[in-house]
Order: structure tokens, then C-alpha cells, then sequence
């Protein structure tokens, strides 16, 4: 006797072996017929969403799991939401990929801000250090984890040189009065001190010579530090100038014409980057 079973059993082997196939070899295709991966994703207006998970450090898988069980696949994508400020391996949003041992960040962090001075101060040899106009308790607040980039120009003119051969110690005796005057600029920046000498050269000629006299002839200083700042942390910070004594200038550069000039064409700037962890 025949068996019947046998075609049946054949058709059901044959089916479940080209769909086994398809499971293994197929790519998938979303609004396309011709998927160009094996995941190959087709639209004009909207965007592929990544899951969104909240982590907590770079260094930590979770909340991230491998259903599989086990440490999650070399790979894994996630948007991240969270922002951290613990000062190690803090995240803040954007797109992270597990390489095996952390999470690699797979955006560009960026962040500046440029503060400048107002223009046209004078300075004086009496008293200390005079605040800036412009940068005086400015506030910075850092975005991400890392270490920032300070960079601190300032710029200086000396004011009216003392005219020789007139009375008065200490003044040039001959036909032409070179003067220097002097100063430090300081950056008080989060509490912390950071000087900057700056000085400017005036002429002045013996009235007889009928030459021209030279002041606020400025000349430009600038200095650089780096900072190291949690996430959401902030800085305030002031600027400041002391000039020195200015003898061989009109009233010793306490006042009038002989007073130095800060800020005399361009400001002065405080301006801070973002350079990495």
C-alpha cells in the first residue's frame, strides 16, 4: 500500500527550507524594492529614530541591555538625553556608540563665547587696580565636561609725555622726551589671578623742534590658560587694571592728557573654548 503522506511531507520541507533561506540571505527594504544593505531605509521627509535612553556615564552599559543576555554588541546606537556634571566620564545628548568598552561619542561638542570691554577708558598712577568696563563680573557657564581654552587679549596706550627742558624732576633734559608707561592687567577668573604686564612708549619734543609729540601709540598683549569644568558649572569673572607710576608723564598720569588709554580703538576681549575632555 502507497503511502500519501510522503508528497505532503516533501512540500512542507521544500517550503520551510526557502523560507529558512529568505530569513538568512534577504535584506529588508523599507519604501524600497531594491534594498541597497540589509537594512535599507527610503523616505524624503522623515528620519530613521534611534532609541532614546538616559546614561549615566560613559564607561556604564545601562540602561542599555543585550536581550541576548551578556554584555551588549560592539555597535550598539543610542540618543542619549541625560547630562551629567560629575567631572568623569560625564554624557550629555547626542548620539553614543558602544566600542566595547565605552561609550564613543558621535558628535562634535562644541561651545565659545566672546565677551569684550567698552571702549575709550583712562587710567591713573594713583590707587590699584580699576575695573575694566565691559568685563567687569561676566559669567560663563560650561556646557559639557572637559577643559576650556581662556584666551585673554588686552591692549595699552601710553598718555601725554612730560615736554623736556622744563622744570620739574625727573623730566628729559634734551630735545626729545621717550616715556614709558606701565601697568598690569589682571583676569580674576573663577577666584583665581591671572596677570598680564603691558606697557606703551609716548614722545614728547623740546617746543623749539616743532616736531610732533606721540601718545596712546598702543600696543596689544595677550595671555592663555586652561580650565578644567564640570558640565553646567559656571565661572564668573572680572577684569581689572593697576598703571604704574608714571613720572615722566603730564601730571604723573594721574590726570588730564598724561592718563593712560585702555581700549583706545579696539576692545579688550575674554574669550573661552571648548577644547575636549
Amino acid at each position: 500500500m502507497k503511502s500519501t503522506y510522503a508528497p505532503k511531507l516533501s512540500i512542507f520541507i521544500c517550503g520551510f527550507l526557502i523560507f529558512y533561506s529568505g530569513i538568512v540571505f534577504s535584506q529588508v527594504g523599507i519604501n524600497t524594492t531594491t534594498p541597497n544593505g540589509i537594512l535599507d531605509i527610503n523616505s524624503s521627509t522623515t528620519g530613521f529614530v534611534l532609541p532614546r535612553v538616559s546614561l549615566t556615564s560613559t564607561i556604564i552599559q545601562a540602561p542599555v541591555i543585550n536581550p541576548q543576555t551578556g554584555s551588549i554588541p560592539i555597535g550598539t546606537a543610542v540618543y542619549n538625553t541625560n547630562t551629567t556634571s560629575t567631572g568623569t566620564n560625564d554624557v550629555s545628548p547626542g548620539m553614543y556608540v558602544w566600542d566595547g568598552a565605552k561609550w564613543a561619542i558621535e558628535f562634535t561638542r562644541k561651545q565659545a563665547a566672546l565677551y569684550e570691554s567698552n571702549l575709550g577708558m583712562r587710567t591713573v598712577s594713583s590707587g590699584s587696580f580699576a575695573n575694566v568696563s565691559g568685563l567687569v563680573n561676566q559669567n560663563f557657564t560650561a556646557q559639557y565636561t572637559g577643559y576650556y581654552k581662556v584666551l585673554v587679549n588686552v591692549n595699552f596706550g601710553g598718555g601725554g609725555a612730560k615736554v623736556p627742558k622744563k622744570s620739574g624732576t625727573g623730566q628729559s633734559q634734551g630735545y626729545l622726551n621717550i616715556a614709558r608707561q606701565s601697568g598690569t592687567f589682571r583676569l580674576n577668573f573663577g577666584g583665581t589671578n591671572y596677570d598680564i604686564p603691558a606697557h606703551s612708549y609716548s614722545t614728547a619734543y623740546e617746543p623749539a623742534v616743532s616736531a610732533t609729540n606721540y601718545f596712546a601709540i598702543w600696543e596689544e598683549f595677550s595671555t592663555i590658560f586652561y580650565v578644567y569644568l564640570n558640565a553646567n558649572q559656571s565661572r564668573s569673572f572680572t577684569l581689572s587694571f593697576d598703571q604704574d607710576p608714571a613720572p615722566e608723564f603730564i601730571s604723573n598720569g594721574d590726570s588730564g592728557t598724561g592718563r593712560g588709554y585702555i581700549s583706545y580703538d579696539i576692545p579688550c576681549t575674554v574669550e573661552i573654548i571648548y577644547v575636549g575632555d
